[in-house]
């Protein structure tokens, strides 16, 4: 699970946004609730009252009494009675004997004088033991406003009602949040699947099949609005890839013949008796320059044609182990001059089914490569490993190393690491280019490490012909 994907923050938000729904929905009804409760509480309350009322008696001296005149009413009376506190206008207590006795501690506590001197309506007040009481405030009948009659009634049971109602919506979020986000991650896995089928094919597009289109089944307007739009883009940059790699052959035939030319011209030149050391210097550079060339052309011509699909390799069965061991003695004339060494490391003999001109031209520039950039009396390591119907040959030198930002980009054309693949070094930047071009032709891949300072191997991958060794032969320097 990804969080950065898309689908993990569709899955998150589908959750998110029903918890804050049903929070919403939640506070909305938590308060409406409370709201009715409070109101009916409030009813109740002042029916119970006026009830009572309706019985209240004061007598001539001074005491009341509540009449009932049915024992429904009496038993009724009585219950309301324990809630019951009789005051005169300014709040005094009338006959406190007469009370229910917790109501008699109520009126001792003295936490009533706020709300018992209130003529009429409603008023709340704290009890000792913590409760909230809900009082409502009526002026008895024929007390000519002299009697007011305070009935309360505590508001613990309704404040249990809507805290439990609280409690149930707060608790069930998280709960509905652990269902509503895997709901959303399936939801969104389906509704994003299109869009990951299309990236799958859109994947295996490259360079070399830049006309494949992308088809798909699914009816969905968004869907279709991509593939289209992928399908117009793929078009029009393979227009490009064609125009630009027949610009690329064009120029090459079109240089290839004043090059020529040039470089017999200076060829002449030089041949020429009696010719100043000057004027033979500068012709002696132009013709290296303009073999350079010749040579950039050549390659860009050779890639141009490849990726063109003109250039036929004659495969057959090679034997590898002769190639190595032949290229490596034609190239230890140039070794030898700076006293660099040879190792044929574990050559085997594998049969593989490849063009010996191409591959030997792919060997030759590796090893050539190896020892341009190995330093003086080092050592270049040629081996080969078989694995599961592969052979990996790799070369190894003890040179001055690839930088790591160099890397990613040797295999590009016309890219030359500074200072390791310097002008100086004769490099056009095209000899990696077309390695890999031939490897890959050879349904090979070819890989790269290097530290600087250190060295650098190439490792090259091919399929073979023959059945490899059953022995373990890995290179643990390599994987």
């Amino acid at each position: 699970m990804n969080p950065r994907s898309l689908r993990f923050k569709l899955s998150w938000m589908h959750g998110l946004v029903i918890s804050l729904v049903i929070l919403f929905i939640g506070f909305v009804r938590y308060n409406t609730v409370s709201y009715r409760s409070s109101r009916s509480f409030d009813d109740s309350l002042l029916n119970d009252a006026q009830f009572l009322a309706s019985h209240f008696r004061l007598r001539a001296d001074g005491s009341w009494v509540l009449e009932a005149s049915s024992p429904g009413d009496k038993l009724s009376l009585e219950e309301l009675r324990s809630n019951l506190i009789v005051t005169d206008s300014a709040g005094n207590v009338i006959r406190p004997d007469l009370h229910d006795h917790y109501m008699q501690g109520f009126i001792s506590s003295g936490g009533l004088r706020g709300t018992l001197k209130q003529g009429s309506g409603f008023g709340l007040t704290l009890a000792a033991g913590g409760d909230t009481y809900r009082f409502v405030n009526l002026i008895a009948p024929d007390s000519g406003k002299e009697v007011i009659l305070h009935l309360c009634r505590s508001m613990e049971s309704l404040r249990g009602v809507l805290n439990e109602y609280f409690y149930i919506y707060l608790f069930s979020v998280p709960v509905i949040l652990a269902i509503s986000v895997p709901v959303g991650w399936y939801l969104a896995g389906r509704a994003l699947k299109p869009f990951e089928e299309v990236a799958t094919i859109a994947e295996q597009i490259t360079s070399e099949n830049l006309n494949t289109q992308i088809t798909t089944k699914r009816n969905e307007q968004e869907v279709r609005r991509l593939v289209l739009a992928f399908n117009s883009m793929v078009k029009r940059l393979n227009e490009s890839f064609q125009q630009m790699r027949k610009f690329n052959a064009d120029a090459a035939h079109e240089l290839r013949t004043p090059l020529s030319i040039l470089q017999g011209e200076n060829e002449i030149a030089l041949r020429s008796a009696g010719l100043p050391e000057e004027i033979h210097s500068v012709l002696a550079s132009n013709l290296e320059e303009l073999q350079r060339l010749t040579r950039i052309v050549n390659d860009m011509l050779i890639l141009a044609e490849a990726d063109a699909g003109s250039q036929v390799l004659a495969r057959k069965p090679n034997n590898l182990r002769p190639m190595l061991e032949d290229l490596v003695e034609q190239m230890g004339v140039l070794a030898e001059d700076r006293s660099i060494e040879f190792d044929l490391a574990e050559i085997k003999d594998v049969v593989i089914d490849a063009d010996p001109l191409w591959l030997r031209r792919a060997f030759l520039n590796l090893l050539d490569n190896a020892i341009k950039y190995s330093k003086d009396s080092g050592r270049i390591e040629v081996r080969t490993v078989l694995r599961d119907g592969w052979v990996d040959i790799s070369i190894r030198d003890e040179g001055i190393g690839i930088a790591p930002h160099d890397l990613p980009h040797i295999f590009d054309r016309l890219y030359r690491a500074d200072p390791a693949r310097s002008r100086s070094s004769g490099g056009v930047g095209l000899g990696l280019a077309l390695v890999k071009w031939i490897i890959e032709a050879h349904r090979g891949h070819i890989r790269v490490k290097s530290i600087v300072d250190r060295g650098t191997t190439f490792k090259i991958s091919l399929p073979t012909l023959n059945p490899p060794a059953k022995e373990d032969l890995n290179d643990p320097a390599l994987t």
